[in-house]
Protein backbone atom coordinates (compact mmCIF):
# COMPACT_ATOMS: atom_id res chain seq x y z
CA UNK A 1 0.00 0.00 0.00
CA UNK A 2 2.66 2.49 0.51
CA UNK A 3 4.17 1.66 -2.55
CA UNK A 4 1.02 2.66 -4.58
CA UNK A 5 0.54 5.88 -2.07
CA UNK A 6 4.12 6.37 -3.43
CA UNK A 7 3.24 6.16 -6.80
CA UNK A 8 0.15 8.52 -6.80
CA UNK A 9 2.61 11.10 -5.31
CA UNK A 10 5.28 10.98 -7.78
CA UNK A 11 2.73 10.62 -10.57
CA UNK A 12 0.20 13.75 -9.44
CA UNK A 13 3.67 15.88 -8.92
CA UNK A 14 4.77 15.53 -12.63
CA UNK A 15 1.75 17.30 -13.99
CA UNK A 16 2.72 20.31 -12.17
CA UNK A 17 5.39 20.86 -15.31
CA UNK A 18 5.25 20.78 -19.24
CA UNK A 19 6.70 17.57 -20.44
CA UNK A 20 6.93 17.52 -23.88
CA UNK A 21 5.21 15.11 -25.61
CA UNK A 22 3.91 13.98 -22.52
CA UNK A 23 2.19 16.59 -20.63
CA UNK A 24 0.97 19.68 -21.62
CA UNK A 25 -2.12 20.52 -19.84
CA UNK A 26 -2.66 21.24 -15.63
CA UNK A 27 -6.00 19.77 -13.78
CA UNK A 28 -8.10 22.38 -14.34
CA UNK A 29 -7.56 21.45 -18.37
CA UNK A 30 -8.09 17.65 -17.72
CA UNK A 31 -11.52 18.60 -15.90
CA UNK A 32 -12.46 20.23 -19.00
CA UNK A 33 -11.56 16.86 -21.53
CA UNK A 34 -13.37 14.42 -18.91
CA UNK A 35 -16.54 16.49 -19.51
CA UNK A 36 -16.12 17.05 -23.31
CA UNK A 37 -15.45 13.12 -22.77
CA UNK A 38 -18.91 12.49 -20.57
CA UNK A 39 -20.59 15.30 -23.55
CA UNK A 40 -19.45 12.84 -26.33
CA UNK A 41 -20.95 9.64 -24.51
CA UNK A 42 -24.21 11.45 -23.82
CA UNK A 43 -24.96 13.17 -27.24
CA UNK A 44 -23.79 9.21 -28.59
CA UNK A 45 -26.44 7.24 -26.60
CA UNK A 46 -29.28 9.84 -27.40
CA UNK A 47 -28.29 10.10 -31.13
CA UNK A 48 -28.06 6.18 -31.17
CA UNK A 49 -31.10 5.92 -28.80
CA UNK A 50 -33.56 7.80 -31.77
CA UNK A 51 -31.76 5.83 -35.09
CA UNK A 52 -32.55 2.24 -33.34
CA UNK A 53 -36.32 3.96 -32.07
CA UNK A 54 -36.94 5.26 -35.53
CA UNK A 55 -35.29 2.47 -37.26
CA UNK A 56 -33.28 4.70 -39.21
CA UNK A 57 -30.73 3.17 -41.88
CA UNK A 58 -28.34 1.03 -39.97
CA UNK A 59 -25.43 2.67 -42.36
CA UNK A 60 -26.61 5.49 -41.32
CA UNK A 61 -25.36 5.45 -37.61
CA UNK A 62 -21.76 5.59 -38.85
CA UNK A 63 -22.04 8.88 -38.22
CA UNK A 64 -21.88 8.33 -34.75
CA UNK A 65 -18.50 8.22 -35.31
CA UNK A 66 -18.54 11.77 -33.94
CA UNK A 67 -19.56 11.69 -30.89
CA UNK A 68 -17.49 8.70 -30.51
CA UNK A 69 -14.83 10.32 -31.67
CA UNK A 70 -15.70 13.39 -29.52
CA UNK A 71 -15.95 11.18 -26.33
CA UNK A 72 -12.61 9.08 -27.14
CA UNK A 73 -10.48 12.29 -27.36
CA UNK A 74 -12.08 13.94 -24.29
CA UNK A 75 -11.08 10.86 -22.45
CA UNK A 76 -7.60 10.13 -23.56
CA UNK A 77 -6.57 13.52 -23.23
CA UNK A 78 -7.44 13.47 -19.45
CA UNK A 79 -5.86 10.19 -19.18
CA UNK A 80 -2.82 11.30 -20.72
CA UNK A 81 -2.40 14.78 -19.16
CA UNK A 82 -2.34 15.75 -23.00
CA UNK A 83 -4.31 18.70 -24.93
CA UNK A 84 -3.87 16.88 -29.47
CA UNK A 85 -5.18 20.77 -29.67
CA UNK A 86 -1.91 22.56 -27.61
CA UNK A 87 0.45 19.78 -28.66
CA UNK A 88 -0.79 20.43 -32.74
CA UNK A 89 -0.41 24.41 -31.77
CA UNK A 90 3.24 24.09 -29.95
CA UNK A 91 1.10 25.39 -26.98
CA UNK A 92 1.39 24.29 -23.39
CA UNK A 93 -1.04 24.88 -20.18
CA UNK A 94 0.53 22.65 -17.85
CA UNK A 95 1.03 25.20 -14.93
CA UNK A 96 -1.09 24.66 -11.77
CA UNK A 97 -3.66 27.95 -11.54
CA UNK A 98 -2.98 29.23 -14.74
CA UNK A 99 -5.86 29.99 -17.85
CA UNK A 100 -4.24 30.52 -20.47
CA UNK A 101 -2.19 28.30 -22.73
CA UNK A 102 1.88 29.88 -23.54
CA UNK A 103 3.83 28.99 -26.73
CA UNK A 104 6.53 26.55 -26.71
CA UNK A 105 9.47 28.31 -28.35
CA UNK A 106 11.85 24.98 -28.44
CA UNK A 107 11.59 23.44 -31.69
CA UNK A 108 12.10 19.66 -30.50
CA UNK A 109 9.43 20.14 -27.71
CA UNK A 110 6.93 21.19 -30.32
CA UNK A 111 8.19 18.23 -32.63
CA UNK A 112 7.42 16.19 -29.93
CA UNK A 113 4.29 17.26 -28.97
CA UNK A 114 2.85 17.53 -32.51
CA UNK A 115 3.64 13.75 -33.05
CA UNK A 116 1.89 12.79 -29.86
CA UNK A 117 -1.10 14.87 -30.86
CA UNK A 118 -1.34 13.00 -34.12
CA UNK A 119 -0.81 9.73 -32.27
CA UNK A 120 -3.87 10.70 -30.19
CA UNK A 121 -5.94 11.61 -32.95
CA UNK A 122 -5.41 8.16 -34.65
CA UNK A 123 -6.13 6.40 -31.61
CA UNK A 124 -9.41 8.11 -30.64
CA UNK A 125 -10.48 7.87 -34.38
CA UNK A 126 -9.77 4.06 -33.97
CA UNK A 127 -11.85 3.50 -31.10
CA UNK A 128 -14.57 6.01 -33.18
CA UNK A 129 -14.61 3.94 -35.77
CA UNK A 130 -14.63 1.00 -34.47
CA UNK A 131 -17.59 1.79 -31.99
CA UNK A 132 -19.59 3.07 -34.98
CA UNK A 133 -19.01 -0.09 -36.82
CA UNK A 134 -20.52 -2.11 -33.84
CA UNK A 135 -23.35 0.29 -34.15
CA UNK A 136 -24.25 -0.76 -37.57
CA UNK A 137 -24.48 -4.44 -36.54
CA UNK A 138 -27.02 -3.57 -33.62
CA UNK A 139 -30.47 -4.45 -35.11
CA UNK A 140 -33.14 -2.08 -35.17
CA UNK A 141 -36.55 -1.86 -32.70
Amino acid sequence: MLYYDYMNTSTASKTDAYIPGVCNINHAEIAYRKKAGYLGIAIFVVILAVMLTLGINRYARLALFVPAFLAAIGFLQARNRFCVGYGAAGQQNASEGSAKASVVADKAAVSKDKQRAQQMNLQAAGIAAATAIVCVLIPSF
